[in-house]
């Protein structure tokens, strides 16, 4: 895979980050957000992300939810990910 992936971390109260991800330059853009533990490596975080990416093209029609709301109907176990499609430019706008 040849894209750019942005990563941004947060520390949790509970000790654990929460690395917010996005990328350019892949099939599409996505965003997404991962929950790690403090003793994963970059690399654990970026094939983590990788891997849930190639899923998600694979089998995009029951891999995201529509919005946050819908989070309880999900059919896959995302392992603490959560992956989000940007709207193509000029979707949404009339």
């Amino acid at each position: 895979m040849d894209f750019k992936l942005r990563l941004k971390s947060k520390k949790l109260g509970s000790g654990r980050f929460q690395v917010n991800f996005s990328t350019e330059g892949f099939l599409m853009d996505y965003y997404g957000y991962l929950l790690t533990e403090p003793t994963a490596s970059v690399k654990d975080v970026v094939e983590k992300i990788q891997r849930h990416l190639g899923a998600a093209t694979q089998r995009s029609d029951s891999y995201f939810q529509p919005n946050l709301f819908s989070l309880g109907r999900r059919e896959i176990n995302s392992g603490r990910v959560m992956i989000f499609r940007r709207g193509a430019p000029g979707e949404g706008q009339g």
